[in-house]
């Protein structure tokens, strides 16, 4: 009798030492239904819990408008408004590995002198073509622009006895640099641009 209880005894003892040995031999995810399994949380490098926000290029998604100023010669001699002032509007765009600007518009000027003798009329209308590439980081940047214009002009002289037209066409090309700053200008003669910025 003692015989039979001291082989279930080693039995049992034995059965339990498979069950431990086993269950401490499991993976960790046993035991879980399929499709659910424990993933680790991936921590940073520096060991904090926040990943840092990248820099914002300036030139990202930026846009805004240059006003440009253009003396009259002929509506200036005669006393009238000198200057055909307008705002162009313009963009960045992403090319390749930098950023483009882009943007386009009319000016247009029309102002009349009325005098005893008759009428002195100037007309000018401009179309305005804006270029160019945008260089920046999250600090500072540069607006580097090609403002093309292509343009006429007409002076109409009417008077007792007299009716005169002087036309004039011409093209010209400005090359300039703005800081990214509002109010930011570049002026020669006879003309005047300021930028403007949305941001």
């Amino acid at each position: 009798m003692k015989k039979g209880r001291s082989l279930f005894g080693k039995l049992f003892f034995g059965l339990g030492m498979v069950v431990l040995i086993l269950a401490c031999g499991l993976p960790p995810d046993f035991g879980t239904l399929p499709g659910m399994f424990r993933t680790p949380t991936p921590t940073p490098p520096g060991g904090s819990g926040n990943l840092p926000i990248p820099a914002r290029n300036r030139c990202k998604d930026l846009s805004g408008s240059l006003e440009m100023q253009l003396l009259v010669g002929p509506a200036e001699v005669v006393g009238l408004e000198p200057l055909a002032i307008g705002r162009i509007p313009f963009m960045v765009v992403p090319e390749g590995a930098g950023y483009a600007i882009t943007g386009d518009g009319p000016i247009t000027y029309q102002d009349v002198l009325e005098e005893e003798w008759g009428t002195y009329t100037v007309s000018f209308d401009l179309q305005v073509v804006i270029t160019g590439t945008c260089q920046g980081d999250e600090q500072t940047g540069a607006l580097m622009m090609v403002v093309t214009t292509d343009g006429e002009q007409l002076v109409e002289v009417r008077a007792e006895g007299y009716q005169g037209d002087f036309p004039w066409a011409g093209s010209h090309e400005f090359e300039l640099s703005f800081p990214i700053e509002e109010g930011a200008a570049v002026q020669g003669e006879g003309w005047a641009f300021v930028l403007h910025v949305n941001e």
